[in-house]
C-alpha cells in the first residue's frame, strides 16, 4: 500500500508522506536537558502533534527519560469547574499511561488518591513523580481550550511544583497551543477579575513554534509521492502549490491529496501541471473541509471581523475603533493574516478567496440572478450587462447593505462581491470562471480580477473619500500595468445619502497613465 498525504490527525512515517520531525522544530532537546518547562504553539492543522508525538518516541526510546503526550481537551466541557477539570485530567493520565507505558512505569492507584481536586494534578504527579525511577517529560497537549478558572489551576499547579522538579515533579513540560500563555487573559469568576497568563505561568523559559514549510520542504514532501509512484509534478505546479498554500501544512497535503488521491485525481502516468493545481484550489475552496470550515467559523467573532473588515477594505474607516494588539495577536496566533508589504494581510491566496465567499455565501444563493443571463452564445461574459443589472439591483435593494448585522463598513464591497460569484461561478462547469482578489490593510483598495472564457475584466473598489477619485485612478492604472490590461473599472462606495440618485452609477471615462478607465461614481446608501 503506498503512502498517502494526510490531512486528519497526526503524521505518522510508516502511512504518511512528511517531512521529518526534526526539520521544523528546534531546541527541544536542550531544553529539556536544562529542565526548562516551555511553550509550543502554532496555528492548528500545522503539525503540532505529530512533532510532539515523534518527540516522545524518540525520548522514551533513548532511555534518558520516561515521556507521555496528554490531550486534556475533554476537561473542556467542564468549563470553570475546576475540581470536575482536575478529575478529567487524571483520567487522560490513567488512560495514556495505560496506552503508552509499560506496566512498571504506569502510577499506581495511590498517585490518584488526592486529598482536594481542586490541586488534584499537581498532587497527583508529585506521587508519580516520586514512584518514578527516571526523570518524567510531559507534554500537555490543547491548554487553551481550557478556560476560566479551570485554567488558572492547572497552570498554578503546574507553577507550585515547578520547584520540586526534577525528583517530585516533571522534570520538564511542554505546554501546547494556538497562543503563547504570556498572550492570555483569563477571566476569574472567583477573584472577579482579569489574570494575565505570563503571571500565572510565570516560570515558562521559551515559546517555540513550528514554522509553515519552505518551498524546498513542498518539493521535499511530493518527490516521495513521485518516488513511491512514479507520478512526476512539473516545476511550474509545485511552485503553484506552495504559492496557493504559503506552505501551510494542512493546505499543502489538502493539495496532495486531491490531485494523488481523490476521485477527481490526475493519473497516475500523468504528469501534474499548473492548471491542474488551479482546478484543485477550486475545489478545495468549494468544499470546505474540515480546517477550511473552521476558518469560515471564526469569521463570525467581533475581534476577527474588526481586523478582516480593515484587511478587506484596505483602509480603516474614520469612526471605526483602533484595533488592540491582543487582538491582532489572537489572529496571528490563528494564522489567519501575517504581515506584509502594505500592513496584515490574509495569510495565503486560498484563505484570501474562502473569506469573501463565505462572507457572501447567503447573499449569492438570494439575489435571484441567473448567471446564465449574462452570457454570450459564444459562452463569453457580458460584462457591461452585468455592471448594468447590478447597479439597478443596487438602487432597488440598498436595504441588503443598510440591514446587514457583521461587517457593516465592507457591506457594498461584500454585496458587489457576491454578485460577481454569483455570475462568474455560478452557471455550471461549462460556463466557470476564476475572480483573483488582492486586499491588505494599508492597501487602500481592493483589486479584483475576473478571467472568464479567456478575457480578463480588472476592477478597483474603494471607499469614498475627497481624493478617492484621483487616487483610485492612478491605484487602477498601476494595477492594469501589473496585469497586462489596457482598461478597467473604478467603483467608489459611500455609506451616506446620495444628492441625486440618477448620478449612482452613472459611468464616466478618462484615461490615466496610457489605460482606459472608466469611473463609477459613488454608489451610495440610499
Amino acid at each position: 500500500m503506498y503512502k498517502f498525504f494526510n490531512t486528519s490527525g497526526p503524521c505518522f512515517p510508516d502511512k504518511h508522506y512528511m517531512i521529518p520531525t526534526s526539520e521544523r522544530w528546534f531546541q527541544t532537546q536542550e531544553l529539556i536537558e536544562q529542565e526548562k518547562y516551555f511553550v509550543l504553539r502554532a496555528p492548528k492543522q500545522t503539525g503540532k502533534t505529530t512533532q510532539v508525538l515523534s518527540l516522545v518516541n524518540q525520548l522514551n526510546a533513548d532511555g534518558n527519560y520516561i515521556a507521555l503526550y496528554i490531550n486534556v481537551e475533554p476537561a473542556q466541557a467542564y468549563r470553570e469547574n475546576a475540581e470536575k477539570v482536575n478529575e478529567v485530567i487524571l483520567s487522560r493520565f490513567r488512560i495514556q499511561s495505560l496506552v503508552d507505558l509499560p506496566e512498571e512505569l504506569r502510577p499506581s492507584s495511590a498517585c490518584y488518591d488526592v486529598a482536594s481536586m481542586l490541586e488534584g494534578m499537581g498532587e497527583f504527579l508529585t506521587k508519580w513523580c516520586l514512584e518514578l525511577p527516571k526523570p518524567l517529560v510531559l507534554f500537555i497537549d490543547k491548554v487553551d481550550t481550557l478556560m476560566g478558572d479551570s485554567l488558572l489551576s492547572v497552570l498554578r499547579q503546574i507553577r507550585a511544583g515547578y520547584t520540586n522538579r526534577p525528583h517530585a515533579f516533571p522534570h520538564s513540560v511542554c505546554l501546547i497551543g494556538v497562543r503563547n500563555i504570556r498572550d492570555y487573559r483569563i477571566f476569574s469568576d472567583r477573584e472577579q477579575r482579569y489574570v494575565i497568563g505570563g503571571s500565572a505561568f510565570n516560570i515558562k523559559d521559551e515559546s517555540l513554534t513550528i514554522q509553515d514549510f519552505t518551498q524546498e520542504q513542498v518539493v521535499q514532501l511530493y518527490e516521495q509521492h513521485t518516488q513511491a509512484t512514479g507520478q512526476p509534478f512539473s516545476q511550474a505546479a509545485l511552485e503553484k502549490v506552495f504559492w496557493y498554500s504559503q506552505g501551510q501544512p494542512w493546505l499543502v497535503n489538502a493539495f496532495g491529496k486531491q490531485l494523488c488521491f481523490s476521485s477527481q485525481k490526475i493519473p497516475i502516468e500523468q504528469t501534474v501541471e499548473p492548471h491542474h493545481v488551479d482546478g484543485a484550489s477550486e475545489q478545495l475552496i468549494a468544499r470546505r473541509d474540515g480546517h477550511l470550515d473552521q476558518l469560515g467559523d471564526k469569521l463570525t467573532e467581533p475581534r476577527v471581523e474588526r481586523i478582516i473588515q480593515e484587511i478587506l477594505l484596505g483602509e480603516r474607516e474614520e469612526k471605526a475603533p483602533k484595533v488592540s494588539q491582543d487582538d491582532q495577536q489572537y489572529l496571528l496566533d490563528l494564522g489567519l493574516i501575517r504581515k506584509g508589504l502594505h500592513g496584515f494581510e490574509i495569510a495565503n491566496p486560498i484563505y484570501r478567496e474562502i473569506i469573501p465567499r463565505e462572507l457572501t455565501s447567503y447573499d449569492q444563493e438570494t439575489l435571484g440572478q441567473n448567471p446564465l443571463w449574462y452570457i454570450y452564445p459564444n459562452g463569453k461574459l457580458n460584462i457591461n450587462k452585468l455592471l448594468e443589472a447590478y447597479i439597478a439591483f443596487y438602487k432597488e435593494h440598498s436595504e441588503m447593505v443598510t440591514a446587514r448585522k457583521t461587517y457593516t463598513e465592507a457591506a457594498h464591497h461584500l454585496l458587489f462581491l457576491a454578485w460577481l460569484q454569483r455570475v462568474v461561478n455560478g452557471a455550471g462547469p461549462a460556463h466557470r470562471g476564476r475572480i483573483h482578489r488582492e486586499y491588505a490593510a494599508g492597501l487602500g483598495r481592493m483589486d479584483l480580477m475576473i478571467e472568464f472564457a479567456g478575457e480578463k475584466f480588472a476592477f478597483e473598489l474603494k471607499l469614498w473619500s475627497k481624493t478617492a477619485l484621483t487616487k483610485g485612478r492612478k491605484q487602477l492604472a498601476d494595477y492594469l500595468k501589473r496585469c497586462g490590461l489596457d482598461f478597467g473599472r473604478l467603483i467608489i462606495y459611500s455609506r451616506k445619502p446620495p444628492d441625486d440618485m440618477e448620478t449612482v452609477g452613472k459611468r464616466e471615462q478618462c484615461e490615466v497613465a496610457g489605460k482606459q478607465i472608466a469611473d463609477y461614481p459613488v454608489l451610495r446608501t440610499c
